[in-house]
Formats: C-alpha cells, sequence, structure tokens
C-alpha cells in the first residue's frame, strides 16, 4: 500500500479505517498534466483536399501521451494510411512547426489542399506514400507548380468506438 502511495495511485488518511481512495496512475508526480489541443478540422488520408481550418473543438489531453510544440488535432477522411493504423474518423494529433526525417507521418499541404501522408525527400522534391495498396505514391517536384508545406508531424491518434 505504501508503494502505491508513493507512485499516486492511492491516498490514504493515516488513523482512519477504511481511508483508500483511488487517485490515477502519477498523479502525484504530475502525469495527469492537461493541455488543451483545438480540434481544428478534417484531413483527407487519400487524394488531396481543401484544408479547412477552424476551431471545432478543443480535446483534453494528457502531456504524456502527447509530448510536442504547438498541438493541434484534424478528424481523419479516407482510407489511405490504413497500413499504418489510421482510419476514417479518428483524430490525428499532430506537432506543427518541427523539423522532419524521412518516413514520419505528416500533415502535409499542397497549395490549398491538405493530405496525410508518409512523407520523403527525393532529388528535387518530395514522396507521399500512402500505407494503402490502393493508392500510389505521389511526387512533388521542385519544378512544379504545387507549393508544399510541412503542417504538422503526427504524434498519436485518437479512436472513437
Amino acid at each position: 500500500m505504501r508503494l502505491l502511495e508513493q507512485k499516486g495511485f492511492i491516498k490514504r488518511n493515516p488513523g482512519k479505517a477504511r481511508s483508500i481512495q483511488l487517485t490515477g496512475p502519477g498523479e502525484k508526480t504530475g502525469a495527469y498534466d492537461l493541455i488543451n489541443v483545438p480540434l481544428v478540422g478534417a484531413i483527407p488520408a487519400g487524394n488531396p483536399a481543401f484544408a479547412l481550418e477552424c476551431q471545432e473543438d478543443v480535446l483534453p489531453l494528457s502531456r504524456r501521451l502527447f509530448r510536442g510544440r504547438d498541438l493541434f488535432a484534424l478528424r481523419v477522411k479516407g482510407d489511405s494510411m490504413i497500413g499504418a493504423g489510421i482510419f476514417d474518423g479518428d483524430l490525428a494529433v499532430l506537432s506543427a512547426g518541427q523539423e522532419w526525417s524521412d518516413g514520419v507521418i505528416a500533415a502535409v499541404v499542397l497549395n490549398e489542399e491538405a493530405t496525410l501522408k508518409r512523407i520523403f525527400r527525393v532529388p528535387r522534391g518530395l514522396r507521399l506514400h500512402a500505407e494503402n495498396p490502393a493508392y500510389n505514391d505521389r511526387i512533388i517536384s521542385e519544378k512544379s507548380a504545387l507549393t508544399w508545406r510541412v503542417a504538422g508531424l503526427l504524434m498519436g491518434t485518437i479512436r472513437r468506438f
């Protein structure tokens, strides 16, 4: 019981019978420090589509589960990332403004359209890779008329059943 109390799982009142209270893991150490993450719209996991950004809701999330700076969330629409375990209707939690490396999953904005894909640098451009064999890779060339930017890197997903 002493160890459970030290780890923040329970609280006890000394000298009182049956005074044990459940507190949740890590409450004593602040593991339940919540951050408010804005849900700012939807992102296609398929072909790029118009990216609509307006705050729909605020999600209170644990800092322990979702790390990163400038977190925001988008509702996933489509099936191009099912091989990575990201399904239609999931909430993708992303971190804005971070450096990225090959193979990360990111929200990519192409002109005014956005998509959620695994991204790779290629000579003179960017490759967008879907995690569903029904979708082909898309190469965005430096010489293309498309401008692109990485809006955020995937930190995790939330799924409702």
